[in-house]
C-alpha cells in the first residue's frame, strides 16, 4: 500500500502543523496510509505519539528509531516523506533509505540537493530560496500553517456562553505552553498570578487551557510541589482557593476559552499565533527564573546537568541568547516590531498580575494590540495547499 510518512518533533508542530495538514488530506479523500513519525527533540513532551494516535486520519504512529529499524523500500509501493518540524537531517536520511521523494515545510533552503519540494510560509522565505538558487518550481508559498490550527469562525458571544460567562463576568486566559519545562512550573506560576489578579478583580475568572500533549502527572507534580490545592481526579480541574472567581483548567473548548477572554497571557510559542488569529489581545511573558532548565539547541543543549558547573554555564548561555534575541513572541518576530507587549527576565507571579491589571484597565491599549495584528498576514489555507501537492504526488504516474 502507498504510504505517506509525516515527520514531526515537538508539541507545537504536532498540534499546529501536523493536525491541520492531516485534516486537509482527509477532506480530499487521501487514499494512502498516513504514518506519523516522532523525531528526537529536546523540546518534546513525551506525549506526542499518544496525541498523534488521536488525530483522525493518522493510521500509525512510531518513533524515528523504530521506523528506521523496520523500514525498507518496497517494490511497486509509492512512498513520500513529508517533514513538518524537526531537524532536516532525519528527512534526508529516511528519504534516502526509502528511495523516495522528500518534501518539507520550512523557511530555510537546506539540503537543496535532496529535497524534492519546499513549502514556505511567506514571501520573505520565498525570496530567500530564490537568492539561494532554488528553482521556483521546487518552492510553493503556502502561508503559515499555525493559522489553520485555530478555528476560523469563533464568535466572542458564543464563546462566552460556552465558557459559562454571563453579565459583567470577564476572564483572562493563561497559557504556559506545551513543553515540559514550561508547563510543569508554568501552571503553578500562572495559578498564583491569577489569584493575585482575581483578588483585586472579583468579576474576573481565570482559564488555564491545557495542551493535548501535556503529561497530566507532570502537571499535577508541579501543582503539588508549589503547595497548591486543586480539585479533580487524575487530571486537575480547578484550583481551590478562598478568593473570588474561579481558576479552571480547560481541556475542551480551549479556543473558546481564549476567544471569551479579555486578555490572553502566554509564554512564547505556537499559541501566540493562534491567539493572534482569534484577534484576542496577547501579553507574552518570558520568566527566566530557572534559566538552567530551559532547553538549548545544538551542543549547549547536550551538556549534562550532573557535570560540575553545568547549571551555572547553562544559565549564562540562556541569558546570553536572551540578550541577542530582540523579540521572543512570534507576532513581534514576524513583523520586526513590538505588536504585542512582551516582558522577559526574572519574574514573580505578582509582577505578571500587575502587568495583566495594567492592560485590562486600559481598553484602548487592548484595542491597539488587536489593531496591530493587521500587520500580520492572517491568511489561512496552508494545510490545504500542502495536502493538494501531496495528493498530486500520489495520483501521478510513476
Amino acid at each position: 500500500m502507498d504510504e505517506l510518512f509525516i515527520l514531526t518533533n515537538s508539541p507545537g508542530e504536532v498540534s499546529g502543523w501536523v493536525r491541520p495538514v492531516v485534516s486537509g488530506l482527509a477532506s480530499k479523500g487521501f487514499p494512502a496510509k498516513v504514518s506519523l513519525v516522532v523525531l528526537p527533540c529536546q523540546y518534546a513532551s513525551g506525549m506526542e505519539a499518544e496525541y498523534g494516535k488521536e488525530i483522525e486520519g493518522i493510521d500509525s504512529v512510531s518513533t524515528f528509531k523504530k521506523l528506521w529499524k523496520n523500514s525498507a523500500a518496497l517494490k511497486g509501493t509509492k512512498r513520500l516523506v513529508l517533514q513538518l518540524g524537526g531537524d532536516p537531517f532525519f528527512g534526508a536520511i529516511l528519504s534516502a533509505k526509502l528511495r523516495c521523494t522528500w518534501m518539507i515545510y520550512t523557511s530555510r533552503p537546506r539540503w537543496k540537493s535532496r529535497v524534492g519540494h519546499y513549502f514556505v510560509p511567506d514571501a520573505a522565505a520565498e525570496n530567500r530560496f530564490a537568492v539561494q538558487g532554488v528553482k521556483r518550481d521546487r518552492v510553493t508559498k503556502v502561508g503559515n500553517l499555525i493559522f489553520d490550527s485555530a478555528p476560523e469562525c469563533c464568535d466572542a458571544d458564543d464563546a462566552r456562553r460556552i465558557m459559562g460567562l454571563s453579565g459583567n463576568e470577564q476572564a483572562v486566559s493563561f497559557l504556559p505552553g506545551s513543553r515540559p519545562f514550561e508547563y510543569r512550573d508554568g501552571f503553578p506560576f500562572f495559578s498564583c498570578a491569577a489569584m493575585e489578579f482575581l483578588t483585586n478583580h472579583p468579576n474576573y475568572h481565570a482559564f488555564l487551557p491545557v495542551a493535548p500533549t501535556v503529561d497530566e502527572k507532570l502537571l499535577i507534580e508541579g501543582l503539588d510541589e508549589a503547595g497548591l490545592n486543586w480539585r479533580g481526579g487524575s487530571a486537575a480541574e480547578e484550583i481551590l482557593w478562598n478568593g473570588p472567581g474561579r481558576i479552571r483548567f480547560i481541556r475542551e473548548n480551549n479556543f473558546e476559552a481564549i476567544k471569551a477572554s479579555t486578555l490572553a497571557v502566554a509564554f512564547p510559542g505556537t499559541n501566540n499565533l493562534q491567539i493572534t488569529s482569534l484577534c484576542v489581545p496577547l501579553l507574552t511573558v518570558i520568566p527566566l527564573n530557572q534559566a538552567e532548565n530551559i532547553p538549548l539547541d545544538g551542543i549547549p543543549g547536550m551538556i549534562p546537568m550532573s557535570v560540575p558547573g553545568a547549571k551555572v554555564l547553562k544559565k549564562k548561555l540562556v541569558y546570553w541568547y536572551s540578550r541577542r534575541l530582540k523579540y521572543a513572541s512570534l507576532p513581534n518576530r514576524m513583523t520586526g516590531k513590538e505588536i504585542v507587549p512582551e516582558h522577559r527576565g526574572v519574574m514573580t507571579p505578582s509582577m505578571v498580575a500587575g502587568l495583566v491589571e495594567e492592560l485590562v484597565s486600559d481598553p484602548e491599549r487592548l484595542s491597539g494590540i488587536v489593531r496591530g495584528y493587521s500587520e500580520i498576514v492572517l491568511e489561512r489555507g496552508a494545510a490545504s495547499k500542502i495536502a493538494d501537492k501531496v495528493c498530486d504526488y500520489f495520483s501521478s504516474v510513476n
